[in-house]
């Protein structure tokens, strides 16, 4: 099966469902890669079978530092990962405002 047969199948699945989309497109979306190519994308963001707001999720989860795409990641990540990450961020900011 191809992403985009997985996709298409996932998009009927989930039509309703937002939180049931994103789980779907965690199999093909992590931290570290997304394994979509352009041309997949493409295909499947001017295809009928997704929602108009599945395809703007998909769209989205497949940028890095999005929303969609932070929903998406985080899903298979550790819970703890997700807190040390926060904690992170926070000290960040944190260093921005001292200086």
């Amino acid at each position: 099966m191809t992403w985009i047969e997985y996709y298409i199948e996932a998009a009927k699945e989930s039509k309703d469902d937002y939180e049931l989309w994103i789980r779907y497109l965690n199999k093909a979306i992590q931290r570290d890669k997304i394994d979509l190519s352009k041309n997949e994308i493409d295909y499947l963001i001017h295809c009928e079978e997704l929602s108009a707001l599945q395809k703007l999720v998909l769209k989205e989860a497949c940028k890095p530092g999005t929303l969609s795409w932070e929903k998406t990641v985080v899903i298979s990540e550790p819970a703890m990962f997700r807190q040390l990450q926060e904690v992170i961020q926070e000290l960040d900011e944190e260093v921005v405002l001292v200086k």
